[in-house]
């Protein structure tokens, strides 16, 4: 028997907007990687009804609900009594749970709150999920034919838990899960568009594709075909995809730059040190980035990368000539290999004419080449930051992999001699 799996999200902060809700979405992409595919998510308000009345249907409807939020100590954390009075679970006390609790925040140097006492009552038989990270336990909760796992609202205590403790228990079938191919460069229509010409029509209905400004990805289920259509599909995509899994694009580039022995630097004014920051997220990134620029204003990018102010005062910071001088300059200086810059106007001001809002450069200094490419991107300031620097990654990428083919259409500079920023020579 198939075992149907929701997911209930809690917290007024989540409905009232002031923190995006991430944990539903995150639990059903692992999920649904694993071979288990959630059939409900829901978000609910700190409500002591409204939860006991939900977690009471949930029970009658599904055998596995994962709920995340409301097990700390706070006023508004009422997740535990919720379940415990929609259940009418007898509890007792776990002393040795809130002298971990204690002990932790000794190593921290503080001293635990009374708020946080309420950790050691338990509904009996329950089991205890530890936290490897905060202080809040989880619950592992028997409903009837149903089973809770509760866990707390923060989201890398909540994913250090469910894979650490819940995952296993769901005994997920592995071999069998959906297959992730992560591609960057296209829409959602257009990668649909490639996976028609590889996976027939009533198959690709089963394929979810998710887009994210880091790329889309494309989930393709198991089934006796599963295989055929991954190959299928590498071969349609081919470059476009950066990897197969979980991994994201700065842990590939730093891994494509390390097993080359390849070096690189930044020179950034929209992205703000962004690139750099991505980069050094990666374990290893010391191996191969050497230096980040942060050159916000003219004077900055003059002083500090060499670009002209020729180049400024005719065309101003916002543009693929500036761009280009930043980037040349910063791998001239930092003696890399590669040198990624952008540049542009992030919003929500800024705009002028020839130039609105969400206009950005970005520029690969590469031994053979410079490449520089615009693009007008939609979204808030944050929203364009972040596509702004993962182009510029998957820019670097792709000359990592010798992709000439794509990448020769944004080519500026060669070793015949130098270009202007629209490729002719000068």
């Amino acid at each position: 028997m198939i075992k149907r799996i929701e997911i209930i999200t809690i917290g007024d902060e989540v409905l009232r907007g002031e923190t995006q809700e991430n944990n539903g979405a995150w639990l059903a992409r692992v999920l649904i990687r694993s071979g288990l595919e959630p059939w409900r998510i829901t978000v609910l308000p700190d409500d002591m009804d409204i939860l006991v009345r939900e977690l009471r249907e949930a029970a009658g409807r599904s055998e596995w609900i994962i709920v995340t939020g409301g097990l700390g100590p706070t006023v508004d954390d009422i997740t535990k009594e919720a379940a415990i009075r929609a259940f009418a679970l007898s509890t007792g006390f776990r002393q040795d749970i809130v002298d971990a609790v204690a002990a932790r925040l000794t190593e921290r140097g503080s001293v635990m709150p009374a708020g946080y006492r309420d950790q050691g009552r338990i509904p009996d038989g329950a089991g205890v999920l530890p936290n490897p990270i905060g202080l809040a336990v989880g619950l592992r909760v028997r409903a009837g034919s149903a089973e809770l796992f509760l866990l707390p609202g923060v989201p890398a205590e909540m994913k250090a838990m469910f894979e650490g403790s819940v995952l296993p228990a769901l005994e997920p079938p592995g071999k069998d899960a959906s297959v992730r191919l992560r591609t960057f460069g296209l829409t959602e229509t257009e990668l649909e568009d490639h996976l028609r010409k590889a996976i027939p029509e009533e198959s690709l209905r089963a394929v979810s594709i998710i887009s994210s400004p880091r790329g889309v990805d494309a989930y393709i289920p198991p089934g006796q075909d599963q295989l055929v259509y991954v190959s299928a599909a590498e071969r349609e995509l081919r470059s476009y995809i950066f990897t197969e899994g979980d991994a994201r694009m700065e842990a590939v580039v730093v891994g494509l730059l390390v097993s080359r022995r390849k070096t690189v630097a930044t020179a950034e004014s929209i992205t703000g040190g962004l690139i750099a920051s991505t980069l050094v997220s990666v374990p290893g990134a010391s191996d191969t980035f050497r230096e980040g620029f942060v050159t916000y204003g003219n004077e900055a990018k003059i002083e500090h990368l060499g670009v002209s102010a020729k180049t400024l005062d005719a065309h101003g910071a916002v543009s693929s000539q500036t761009c280009v001088e930043m980037a040349e300059g910063a791998r001239e200086r930092a003696g890399t290999d590669f040198a990624l810059s952008t540049t542009g106007i992030a919003g929500p001001t800024g705009g002028v004419s020839g130039k609105p809002v969400g206009t950005c450069f970005v520029a690969l200094a590469a031994p053979e080449a410079v490449y520089c490419r615009g693009f007008q991107f939609p979204g808030d300031r944050e929203m364009v930051r972040l596509r702004t620097a993962y182009f510029a990654l998957d820019m670097l990428r792709l000359a990592l992999i010798g992709e000439h083919e794509r990448l020769e259409k944004f080519r500026l500079v060669d070793e015949r001699g130098r270009g202007d920023a629209t490729g002719r020579k000068r």
